[in-house]
């Protein structure tokens, strides 16, 4: 059963690409793109898309590509901005280093280090945004998640006051429950140590304190990241706070064609949607 669900998340990678492919090159138009750079490694930018003129709200959406910590770039994630854009967001697509030449924390700092360097952007471009929610997809919804629920913003300077809310998509954010000999291994390359691992676990970041929200988004079919993770995930911050987290699984959906969300592909996307309205009122 696992070959089968395994080569069905292939074959839906490769349906995917030829989609975001045609996406990305088809929805240019009327949106305002930037690149910035916030370090020497050439995965160390980012992309901001902003809404078309006169559409633009207050709050920024920063959102990190998935691909093992190991591959992806901002640019392929672009309908992930459009779609965060047609919804008057202006949207970061952070880029950060890769394993192997680059492990954890470097790939968390890099994500701190990503989202002050864009807001700084932004405000020097005289734009006021003074609210973000953090996105991401698979890596990248750790890293997001990590970032909101971990010490490191105040390790790295950065205001953790901005974070009004987390979208995490398919993410290995418990450990325990990453099981599989896949993620097991991949995980292994991202944090090479047990210290390491232990430190890298979103999980074992929930604090009592902790007064972020979470949207947990993930198919019961995914054969990569365990569904578990956004279950107990989510379950244990609504233990420190009733109603903090909020989990939304995909019926049928795997890994990878999750991302359908974002061109309106899955029914969830509205739920979606519906939650970061409630967290930003216009």
């Amino acid at each position: 059963m696992a070959v089968f669900a395994n080569l069905r998340e292939y074959l839906h990678a490769f349906r995917l690409l030829a989609r975001v492919l045609i996406l990305n090159l088809v929805r240019t138009a009327g949106y305002r793109m930037d690149t910035y750079r916030y370090g020497t490694d050439r995965h160390q930018y980012g992309v901001i898309i902003r809404p078309k003129a006169g559409q633009e709200k207050s709050a920024v959406i920063f959102f990190c590509h998935g691909g093992g910590w190991r591959q992806g770039f901002p640019g392929l994630f672009r309908f992930v901005g459009y779609y965060f854009a047609d919804l008057g967001y202006t949207t970061i697509l952070a880029g950060y280093r890769k394993v192997p030449r680059h492990v954890f924390p470097a790939q968390a700092e890099d994500t701190a280090n990503a989202l002050k360097a864009g807001m700084e952007i932004l405000r020097e471009q005289g734009t006021l945004h003074d609210k973000v929610i953090l996105a991401g997809h698979s890596a990248g919804a750790h890293l997001v998640t990590y970032l909101a629920y971990s010490d490191l913003p105040d390790k790295m300077g950065l205001d953790k006051k901005l974070i009004k809310g987390v979208i995490c998509i398919s993410g290995p954010i418990n450990f325990a429950e990453c099981k599989n000999s896949y993620v097991t291994r991949v995980i292994n390359g991202f944090a090479v140590t047990e210290e390491s691992k232990k430190q890298a676990d979103p999980y074992l970041h929930l604090k009592k304190d902790a007064d972020i929200p979470i949207l947990c988004i993930h198919g019961d079919r995914d054969p990569i990241v365990e569904p578990a993770n956004s279950v107990t995930f989510v379950n244990r911050i609504n233990e420190i706070r009733e109603g903090l987290g909020k989990l939304i699984m995909v019926s049928g959906s795997g890994h990878n064609n999750i991302n359908e969300l974002f061109w309106k592909g899955l029914d969830e996307h509205k739920e979606m949607d519906d939650w970061i309205r409630g967290l930003l009122p216009d």
